[in-house]
């Protein structure tokens, strides 16, 4: 009889156990709500961002790894309570929404099984407001340099913009009016914008004449149309 009262037992804790992992769970993530901006953290609690197109396309703006400003570019799938986002180059990060609602990332490296411990792990928040229409990584031409006709240049939602050009290659940015500028450590200073549908650049070198509010005095130095990596 005791035999039978402790295998009873230990079947309604796995009963117990079982009923509290699904509990654990946040609630499933609708692909509509998954497309967009996302804010990320890495290894080094470093934060990057990834944009999730319509289209299943996600292109990061992580510029620590060999391509640079170039970022990462993949796919993402929706299931369940996580969205998993798979890079050209092995490597995936995973959006997990938690039982409270509040998200979190784990990453597995290229050789990694998807099915266990999470080569690291980091925080995961939705990007909010107007940056969000800048966030990614763009290609933009060459105004002055030897190498190439063009380059990358990656907006982070942190204001710190990344390029795979010169020696000097961070800089910040802030949005004036329906443009973006980029002031680089270097001193170039570069302005996105919109216009007749796609996005035209603008670049001034250093030692270009600003009026009080910042704005160039000068004629740009290059001007020519940069698009977004998608």
């Amino acid at each position: 009889m005791r035999q039978l009262l402790r295998l009873a037992c230990a079947f309604f804790v796995l009963i117990a156990i079982g009923c509290a992992s699904v509990q654990q769970q946040g609630a499933a993530i609708k692909r509509e709500e998954s497309i967009g901006a996302w804010t990320l953290t890495d290894d080094e609690n470093v934060t990057f961002d990834v944009q999730l197109s319509h289209k299943g396309t996600a292109v990061s703006n992580w510029s620590k790894g060999p391509q640079g400003a170039q970022g990462e570019v993949g796919r993402w799938e929706a299931t369940g309570n996580r969205i998993d986002i798979d890079y050209t180059d092995g490597w995936r990060d995973s959006i997990i929404r938690e039982p409270s609602g509040k998200y979190r990332k784990e990453s597995f490296g290229p050789r990694a099984d998807r099915n266990g411990p999470p080569t690291n792990i980091g925080q995961a928040v939705r990007t909010s407001g107007a940056m969000t229409a800048w966030i990614g990584v763009f290609e933009v031409p060459v105004a002055e340099t030897r190498r190439g006709n063009s380059f990358y240049v990656a907006i982070q939602s942190s204001h710190t913009a990344w390029k795979s050009i010169d020696d000097l290659r961070v800089g910040s940015w802030w949005i004036a009016g329906e443009a973006l500028r980029i002031r680089w450590a270097n001193g170039w200073l570069d302005e996105l914008k919109p216009v007749n549908g796609g996005i035209q650049v603008r670049s001034w070198k250093p030692g270009t004449t600003l009026d009080g509010a910042g704005n160039p005095v000068d004629a740009p130095t290059n001007t020519g149309g940069a698009r977004r990596v998608d």
